[in-house]
């Protein structure tokens, strides 16, 4: 071989494995556990579409680590002495991620694109606070007439219709990202597809392999560029905790999901002490009765006694095993820092035997027993965590009560196309807070609501809801809010089984991802920065 050539090759193999190598260093990996079901953040519903939509969108507030309100494309807002007008302060010269400006005028697009009921966006309930949104979302009156405005390109103003303290918590929330009106009306659905895609947060979408992986990279044109350090950003959906696992081991992962392999966390735990982190999770587990069928409409006392039965100190102690918590409520008892922690069935310091009296009691007063059997079927998604959940469960209902129980899973899209169109019998459901306030949980019960499974509807409950929110006083707000959720446990449409805690692996070549401190789990790769 010509020696000339011979050199000119080997510099070009060192050129291309230095490159390599750079590009991987420069290259955060991250599990989000299942492939998303939508980009668009108006659409987005589940943790892993938020990872991903929380890179490539952003809104007027942003959040710290520990979720607290901070400025994001406004700088700054005033709220009027009557607590009914915002007027947000954009930043100058904010820009889409193709170069174009970001005005006042695209978050007034974004606002009434969110509640416009033919984009039916399940956090549509985040802006039914503002004049007319209610309205709209219900269907009575046009999109056009939400109260939000542009006097200026760089004011947005917000009309409520009554004092909100939580506004600003509501609108840290994916849902409100500003987005495209152009590539929305040129494209369609096809607007996050890589070719389509405009953004406005800190990443842009460059690949989408479905059930492969996502690839995003810096977007120069975010108003904080600078300040963002990580140049690449890969999510692969990793639905087996085990693959996960072993992509960790391997190098081929930065950060695994929230939650490992159960039946090896003792190892897991001894292997990489100061790289596991075990937190509190603002998140709840239960189950959804389909209210839609007969045998559980017009049964409360069937309702109450599959509750009861369940042993949820068996089920975080002994089949989890990993610092979750029993939950007895429809809100957790660290919400608002331990607000509505009193706030539980009454039965939940009962003994285990009483409960079980008890619940054999009920079940037999609905009707059912060894003459009058009673079979199920629990919905859910592929995860080892929800099958190991719903198997003792089901083991529970068959020893307490003589219920037997099937199993029905399904992959991520399916499990949530069957629960909205109310194709289930009982539905195991996770619920992750949007921002720390009780109002994240309690939209999940009132009539209509796009998250709400169960179908539940009660008039007194949306009286109480509505109490609570026209109240002013914090101390008074609060014991409405504690009636409201009372009235719903009273009514067992779900069944709350388990607060969770996150269990995310994560590299020592991350910085500045203040983990232990983020109960919410809205994560954002800008916050971050990676060493060799």
């Amino acid at each position: 071989m010509n020696r000339n050539l011979f050199c000119v090759l080997i510099v070009g193999l060192i050129s291309i494995s230095s490159c390599s190598k750079k590009s991987a260093i420069d290259t955060l990996l991250v599990d989000i556990n299942a492939e998303p079901a939508s980009l668009d953040p108006q659409k987005a519903e589940d943790a892993q579409e938020f990872r991903v939509t929380n890179d490539l969108f952003a809104g007027l507030v942003d959040y710290d680590q520990t979720n607290k309100p901070i400025p994001g494309m406004a700088s700054s807002w005033d709220i009027s002495d009557d607590g009914k007008t915002y007027t947000f302060h954009l930043r100058p010269s904010l820009k889409f991620s193709d170069g174009t400006p970001i005005t006042a005028n695209d978050f007034v697009y974004t606002y009434k694109r969110l509640v416009d009921p033919r984009t039916a966006s399940a956090y549509n309930f985040l802006l039914d606070g503002v004049v007319n949104g209610d309205d709209i979302i219900k269907g009575a009156k046009p999109s056009s007439s939400l109260g939000v405005s542009a006097p200026e390109p760089q004011t947005f103003i917000v009309n409520l219709v009554r004092p909100m303290n939580e506004f600003l918590t509501y609108i840290t929330a994916n849902g409100v990202s500003v987005v495209p009106q152009k590539a929305i009306e040129q494209f369609g659905p096809a607007w996050t597809d890589p070719k389509n895609i405009v953004t406005s947060g800190a990443y842009i979408l460059k690949e989408h392999v479905l059930n492969g992986y996502i690839e995003a990279e810096k977007n120069i044109n975010y108003y904080d560029a600078n300040n963002v350090h990580i140049n690449k950003i890969k999510y692969f959906p990793y639905v087996d905790t085990n693959v996960s696992l072993s992509n960790y081991e391997t190098n081929n992962l930065d950060t695994t999901w929230k939650n490992i392999p159960i039946d090896r966390l003792a190892s897991i735990k001894e292997k990489y002490k100061d790289e596991l982190h075990v937190t509190p999770s603002e998140r709840s587990i239960h189950l959804s009765f389909n209210l839609k069928l007969p045998k559980y409409a017009n049964n409360i006392k069937l309702r109450k006694a599959l509750s009861m039965a369940i042993d949820r100190d068996v089920l975080t102690k002994e089949v989890l095993k990993s610092a979750q918590q029993p939950l007895y409520s429809i809100v957790t008892p660290t919400i608002e820092n331990g607000k509505y922690a009193d706030t539980k069935y009454e039965w939940a310091s009962w003994s285990r035997d009483k409960q079980i009296k008890e619940a054999k009691k009920l079940f037999v007063e609905a009707g059912y027993g060894p003459n009058h059997p009673l079979n199920v079927s629990i919905s859910t998604y592929t995860n080892d965590q929800n099958k190991k959940i719903c198997l003792a469960i089901a083991a529970m209902w068959k020893s307490v009560l003589g219920v037997d129980t099937k199993l029905d899973i399904k992959e991520v899209k399916s499990w949530i196309s069957s629960g909205r169109k109310g194709e289930f019998d009982i539905r195991l459901s996770t619920w992750g807070a949007d921002y720390n306030s009780v109002t994240t949980y309690t939209p999940l019960y009132q009539c209509g609501n796009g998250n709400n499974f169960s179908s539940y509807c009660s008039h007194n409950y949306e009286e109480e809801i509505l109490a609570a929110q026209s109240t002013i006083n914090d101390n008074a707000q609060t014991i409405a809010y504690k009636s409201a959720i009372n009235t719903v446990l009273n009514d067992y449409p779900v069944v709350p089984l388990i607060q969770p805690s996150q269990q995310r692996l994560v590299k020592p070549r991350i910085h500045g991802y203040q983990i232990n401190v983020n109960y919410l789990d809205n994560v954002q790769s800008k916050w971050m920065s990676l060493s060799n």
